[in-house]
């Protein structure tokens, strides 16, 4: 990242549409319940902490990802003749069944964390579209959780913002961290679709 810039669907398909159902219910129940002025004020719940903590986690899980995405390819290059990519685009076209093999969850861990990681990502340009301070929330976000290598030391993290025109104190360095990664939090929890939401909470710490 520059700094700048054919299994059967069928109980899959009934479990959404449960899911779709009781969503429906829980929506209409909800809106005649504020129609009636009976409904309690929905409490936004504060996942800052959870949103720091898969940021700690990025360096380390892009890593893992990067061995096994490489160790998985070369399994799958010798027994199927195909590369990870191919089978993330339509294992079905790719004509490869992992159904019951010693390949079938590696290769959907793997694709679960590069998932996770490509969400977080989305979510950092996000960040940085934001007309305001968006650039100096990304840079700062960028520099303290995103680099190949962690920083040793949080100056070493200011000179870098000072030489990119952001100079600032280590007092202020915090504050905008803080509000860079609530800022991340809200996109995160906030506007991510659900199934997405589940692959996070897969990071999260019991």
């Amino acid at each position: 990242m520059p700094p700048k810039e054919k299994r059967s669907m069928r109980p899959a398909l009934g479990l959404e549409k449960e899911l779709v159902k009781d969503e429906i219910s829980t929506a209409l129940h909800t809106g005649v319940e504020k129609l009636e002025g009976k409904a309690a004020p929905k409490q936004r719940v504060d996942n800052f902490h959870n949103t720091k903590f898969l940021l700690k986690q990025y360096r380390r899980v892009a890593y893992s990802v990067l061995i096994s995405e490489s160790e998985l390819n070369l399994r799958m290059e010798m027994e199927h003749g195909t590369r990870l990519s191919t089978l993330e685009v339509n294992a079905e076209l790719a004509g490869i069944d992992l159904s019951n093999t010693k390949l079938e969850s590696h290769t959907k861990s793997v694709i679960r964390s590069k998932t996770m990681l490509d969400i977080i990502n989305t979510a950092l340009e996000a960040v940085r579209q934001d007309p305001d301070r968006g650039e100096l929330m990304y840079q700062i976000l960028y520099e303290t959780y995103f680099t190949k290598s962690k920083p040793k030391r949080r100056e070493d993290i200011l000179q870098v913002l000072d030489a990119r025109g952001f100079p600032m104190s280590i007092a202020s360095y915090h504050n905008y961290l803080n509000a860079a990664i609530r800022a991340l939090d809200r996109i995160l929890w906030g506007y991510t679709a659900r199934d997405c939401i589940e692959i996070i909470k897969q990071f999260l710490p019991e």
